[in-house]
């Protein structure tokens, strides 16, 4: 929405706060406040109770004294409807708008939104251009792939999850019930060094996938090795740092969102709906075709080389092994999260140094050490849809 207003400060402007009630749950207690100096950025603080699971927080302005109305989309973060103190900004700058008012009157609204239109959110895009110093990772969305393929900004500055709908998991008797989001890419070195530092890896500006990272690198050896009991990560870790960045509570997948979101509804070895190595040769880099040039000739390569599976996600077999949450059990039930303790976290998917096929379907699941950095590790992320 663009309004050609000249640009004020938002000094004196008194924000009259409406609150957007449900009989469970409650959006309240919203405040909102331009930030000093001056600088088109909107902090509006607003609390949550109940469970709100499943619905979106909606976001309306309404300048009282010329009556003109604005729906805010350009936030820094997406809006969490998790249960809590929470804060997001809006950028009237990036909307285009410009406030002359002194009486602006701010409306959050918790919302079920309508199944179909849900869907159109296929994609979040995280955007880490501002790197290891930037105070915020401004996170959209789209309800495409921009083009037929997705540009090297989306391997090197931007990270890109897809939504999951939730389904039974082929070959298992355990379901995934509520949506989530998966990484359409493993991590790659390049985006670990723009949330990390420049000096975190040689490969720096690499879109090749992130490896030699443990668990522990990833979530941290303190808070973030409680899971399932807890879904903390240390702020020193990459998730802790992507978080604080984002206002997003990234994680890894569970082995059942992993291998759920790898088959994409198939039951064969590969996501393809084939059984052979041939098969395996057009989905990922393994030992059988380092020398194909996809992405390189040796070791790990270049993110999305190979073709996608039905949901568009590359590189769910070979390349590197990636870490998934679990200490490792059975995928049954509803939403498996496995083991609550044990000496090993669960790894799935093969790396390009995996010799026999059958280490790369999408069945496999095998473990390592938490704090073990091997050449063949590395990861994606995931996130849950009700944020």
């Amino acid at each position: 929405m663009k309004a050609s207003f000249r640009v004020v400060t938002f000094l004196n402007i008194a924000f009259a706060v409406l609150l957007a009630f449900a009989a469970d749950p409650v959006v309240q207690n919203v405040t909102a406040k331009q930030r000093y100096p001056w600088n088109g950025m909107v902090d509006i603080d607003y609390e949550i109770t109940g469970d709100a699971t499943g619905m979106w927080l909606e976001v309306s302005a309404e300048d009282v004294q010329n009556g003109k109305t604005y729906t805010p989309t350009k936030f820094l973060s997406l809006l969490p409807v998790s249960e809590g103190r929470h804060r997001i900004t809006w950028s009237t700058e990036a909307e285009g708008v410009t406030i002359v008012s002194t009486n602006v009157a701010v409306t959050l609204s918790l919302v079920k939104p309508d199944p179909e239109a849900a869907t159109n959110v296929l994609y979040y895009v995280v955007d880490l251009s501002g790197g290891p110093t930037a105070a915020n990772y401004p996170v959209t969305t789209l309800a495409a792939p921009p083009s037929t393929t997705w540009s090297d900004e989306y391997k090197a500055t931007k990270l890109v999850l897809r939504r999951i709908e939730p389904g039974e998991i082929p070959t298992h008797d355990a379901r995934i019930t509520k949506p989530f989001y998966i990484g359409v890419f493993e991590v790659t070195a390049a985006q670990w060094n723009l949330v990390m530092s420049s000096d975190a890896n040689p490969d720096a500006t690499s879109k090749q996938a992130k490896n030699r990272v443990s668990y522990n690198d990833i979530r941290g050896a303190n808070a973030g090795s409680g899971w399932p009991n807890s879904s903390a990560v240390d702020a020193t870790s990459f998730l802790g740092k992507l978080r604080e960045r984002s206002g997003i509570d990234f994680d890894l997948p569970t082995e059942a969102q992993w291998e759920y979101a790898c088959r994409a509804g198939t039951t064969s070895a590969y996501n393809n709906g084939g059984d052979t190595e041939a098969d395996l040769a057009t989905l990922g880099r393994y030992s059988g075709n380092n020398n194909d040039g996809r992405g390189g000739y040796s070791g790990v390569t270049v993110v999305g080389s190979y073709a996608p599976n039905a949901w568009g996600l590359y590189d769910m077999h070979g390349n590197v092994c990636e870490w998934c949450l679990d200490y490792g059990g059975a995928l049954r039930g509803d939403d498996p999260v496995g083991a609550v303790s044990g000496l090993y976290r669960r790894i799935r998917g093969g790396s390009y140094s995996n010799y026999g096929a059958y280490d790369c379907t999408s069945s496999y699941s095998y473990y390592g050490y938490p704090y073990r950095s091997d050449d063949y590790n590395g990861f994606r992320l995931a996130c849950s849809a009700g944020l």
